[in-house]
């Protein structure tokens, strides 16, 4: 447990993971920690602004916040307070509200038992990790104090969800959308979009099974797992249902399964969206941003169909700065997060789904039959049995592994992309259907193909 006097730049830059703050609650992750980040961000913005504060529905999530409220208050920043909330509307309420920057605490996939905090800046979009090196900084220095008669303000927002909830829907042809008859299979894996995206979807005449959508204060497993994943394909074909989405807790991203039970692997709703997404084929010849570690099948795809393709190293807020440089009309992480500028420079897993269900409701397919007709490409691949608790707790099982092996890897809620090298990738994911491993790899060739299955073979059985 940290020590006051030991919290300094070095100590925070320790618990840095992929760009944001990560560490265990109440032990690492201290209230007292929390505090002095409020501190030390109200003096990054020279104390003076707004911030806007949001979190999920943990108890851990919600004393750092209010510990975090304290010293921000302190150095005179006014706080408006969302309490739980989806990220996405947090982020929507930064550019509506014209605010200074936000600041969200959740857990995430893949970090059981650790508690994570973002910080964005005036358009929404999180910190870069230059951004975050000049914060951390700080730490070295007392935060600036304001008068006890200049002590920033807290306020919630009214009517925040009620707002958010009748914007969204403007970027889509509802009338379409209503009049389709989907029917869609929808678990908030306890998320605080439990409370948000069924309703905005009930609006529209979308017929919603809704699961998991309560607030679970204290969770002793890592969510969305496979149990639910597995839970929700079988009722989407039970139910005859349009397609599945299990949203992650946060509510920027998901997994898709279609009207057969099957998941939607990542560059197939990339091209799905690109091929018949209306507004953005009224935008071709503008640039469409993708991460690094996409499938090469994408380069192919995006030229055939005149969307100049620009890739770029998959850090929190690139893909939202790179949008932003190139003007560009669409973007896509392989973590499973879709970027829609005409609507905002985030990732929001509703709107994802609403531009899901606007193709459906459009071209009058189902989305089995849509993704049939998408270009494949061939990639080296095996199934492996496993038994039951290696598949369930595969991104904690992997996880460890790869940090041992200081292998970068990429976890988009149902699989984990290791990145083998910068020209080549191995996907591990579980069998919904049976206690078995999908290995998929992407390499210069087949040879190769097959060395980096036996990699990924070889991590499973250490």
């Amino acid at each position: 447990m940290a020590q006051l006097n030991t919290i300094n730049s070095s100590y925070v830059s320790k618990l840095i993971q992929k760009g944001r703050i990560v560490a265990k609650a109440n032990f690492v992750m201290t209230p007292e920690l929390a505090a002095i980040l409020g501190g030390v961000h109200g003096t990054y913005l020279n104390n003076n602004g707004i911030v806007v504060m949001g979190r999920d529905h943990r108890l851990d999530s919600r004393m750092l916040k209010r510990a975090y409220s304290s010293g921000a208050m302190g150095t005179g920043i006014d706080l408006l307070d969302l309490k739980s909330s989806p990220l996405p509307l947090l982020q929507f309420c930064i550019r509506r509200f014209g605010a200074s920057g936000g600041v969200y605490f959740s857990s995430g996939h893949s970090i059981q038992g650790e508690t994570g905090i973002r910080i964005f800046d005036s358009g929404g979009v999180e910190f870069s990790s230059d951004q975050m090196e000049s914060l951390i900084t700080l730490f070295d220095e007392q935060p600036k104090r304001v008068d006890p008669t200049e002590v920033g303000r807290l306020s919630d927002i009214p009517h925040t969800v009620d707002i958010y909830s009748k914007a969204v829907p403007q970027f889509i042809n509802k009338k379409k959308l209503a009049e389709a008859g989907l029917k869609v299979v929808l678990d908030c894996s306890y998320g605080p979009a439990g409370i948000v995206t069924p309703p905005i979807l009930g609006n529209l005449d979308v017929d919603v099974i809704a699961l998991n959508t309560f607030a679970q204060s204290s969770m002793k497993r890592v969510v969305p797992s496979l149990d639910s994943i597995r839970n929700t394909s079988e009722i989407v074909r039970a139910a005859k249902a349009d397609l599945g989405v299990i949203l992650d807790v946060d509510g920027t991203r998901s997994v898709i399964v279609d009207e057969t039970g099957a998941a939607v692997r990542f560059e197939d709703l990339m091209m799905l969206y690109l091929l018949h997404d209306e507004n953005l084929q009224k935008n071709k010849n503008n640039k469409v941003i993708t991460s690094t570690s996409a499938s090469k099948i994408l380069d192919d795809f995006c030229e055939s169909e005149n969307f100049p393709l620009v890739r770029t190293e998959n850090a929190p807020g690139n893909i939202s700065r790179k949008l932003k440089e190139e003007r560009g009309c669409f973007g896509a992480s392989d973590t499973m997060k879709f970027y829609f500028p005409q609507y905002g420079p985030f990732s929001d897993a509703t709107f994802s789904l609403l531009k899901l269900l606007e193709i459906l409701a459009v071209t009058e397919e189902l989305l089995s039959v849509l993704l049939r007709n998408l270009p494949k490409t061939i990639h080296a691949q095996k199934t492996v049995s496993v038994e039951p608790e290696i598949a369930k707790n595969l991104h904690e099982i992997m996880k460890t592994k790869l940090v041992e092996k200081k292998k970068e890897f990429i976890d988009d809620l149902f699989g984990i992309k290791i990145l083998y090298d910068s020209k080549s990738w191995i996907y591990i994911v579980p069998s919904l259907h049976r206690d078995a491993l999908n290995i998929i790899s992407e390499a210069a060739d087949m040879k190769e193909g097959q060395r980096l299955i036996e990699f990924a073979e070889k991590m499973i059985e250490m």
